[in-house]
């Protein structure tokens, strides 16, 4: 507009009613954008020196009205210094969630949160994201400290069991103490698909979580502002994290998978299993998977693997709802052989949670 005007800085100065010297530099700041919060008296004298109008500057200003307000931007600043420290994935699943409160806001045509409650928000869910992530690696820590080896499916049932715990412990602190025996004990409790899960890797879970969360209290660490543990950040000076192998062990679940229900497409078409419908299958096709894992563990053979296959065929909870004993031990004799003879295409575990093949 100045130079449409023809003037140059200190001309326009000078109209403003600006004689002193060095006048100009205020023009030039202005238009630069350097001048933080120009007074509306300062623009207006500019537009009349420049025989304008502040419907020229209408979308100058329409854009500074849509940025954040002061709330807002606070806010953000809040939000960023508890996202800090995060791990990536951990930031990401924090900045989805603050997202979603505006979301649902939006869509119940209610103000949002203070900006205080927002934050807490976001601390709290990103503290139970970092914990829910340390747990998982203290589970995997017990199963290898103590040479458990649950299998696939039940590893992933006692981290489902950790997280119940974890939450019972989180809850039944400093008042609530007297609930938290209650807590665990109904934390612990079996649901469906997990009573295949050995009732001492249980324990040993159950206390190893118990001695974890006692040491993380008594240190001060479960409400501070979450910060990275040696290994989930970058390598500093002097400390080498382990390899993640962690998905070349998915692979290999994956693999194994496939390779039970190939098992299963076999025993299938055996002549005691003709005719039943598709929930009784069901049941012997859970007993397969089982007859599996125990081989995973137990050499064939052995003394071990025998006792086991008999608890299986002999488990009173699965007789008193129908389930042949002879039957179990008929498959048992089938399906050890051949399941060794199958899982010896998998190779060893990368993380050695079961047996070599042979």
């Amino acid at each position: 507009m100045r130079i449409r005007a023809g003037l140059t800085q200190q001309m326009l100065a000078v109209a403003m009613g600006s004689q002193r010297k060095g006048n100009h530099t205020v023009v030039s700041r202005l238009e630069n954008g350097r001048m933080e919060n120009p007074g509306i008296g300062l623009v207006a004298d500019y537009l009349r020196a420049c025989r304008a109008g502040f419907a020229d500057i209408l979308k100058v200003m329409d854009r500074y009205t849509a940025q954040p307000t002061v709330v807002e931007v606070e806010t953000s600043r809040a939000l960023a210094r508890v996202r800090e420290y995060l791990p990536a994935k951990i930031d990401r699943a924090v900045e989805r969630f603050d997202r979603g409160i505006r979301r649902r806001a939006e869509e119940k045509h209610e103000p949002l949160p203070e900006p205080k409650e927002r934050v807490r928000r976001a601390r709290s869910f990103a503290l139970s994201q970092v914990w829910a992530k340390r747990v998982r690696r203290r589970v995997v820590g017990i199963i290898e400290t103590e040479h458990l080896r649950p299998g696939p499916d039940n590893e992933r049932h006692l981290q489902s069991i950790a997280v119940r715990v974890w939450s019972a412990l989180n809850r039944s602190r400093g008042r609530h103490a007297g609930k938290r025996p209650a807590l665990l004990e109904q934390a612990v409790r079996f649901r469906t698909g997990e009573e295949a899960v050995n009732p001492e890797h249980l324990q040993a879970v159950r206390d190893g979580l118990i001695e974890f969360f006692g040491q993380a209290e008594m240190a001060g660490q479960l409400d501070v502002a979450p910060q990275f543990e040696p290994g989930e950040d970058k390598s500093k000076y002097g400390f080498q994290p382990k390899p993640d192998r962690r998905q070349d062990g998915k692979a290999w679940d994956k693999a194994r998978e496939a390779l039970v229900e190939e098992l299963w497409q076999e025993v299938d078409k055996m002549s005691e299993l003709a005719g039943l419908d598709s929930r009784q299958l069901m049941l012997w096709h859970s007993v397969v998977r089982q007859l599996c894992t125990i081989v995973d563990y137990r050499e064939p053979g052995s003394d071990a693997c025998r006792r086991e296959a008999e608890a299986l065929a002999t488990d009173e909870y699965y007789t008193s709802r129908g389930r042949d004993p002879a039957l179990v031990r008929r498959l048992a004799v089938v399906v050890i052989p051949r399941w060794e003879e199958l899982r010896s295409t998998l190779g060893p575990h990368p993380l050695g949670r079961v047996r070599p093949p042979r």
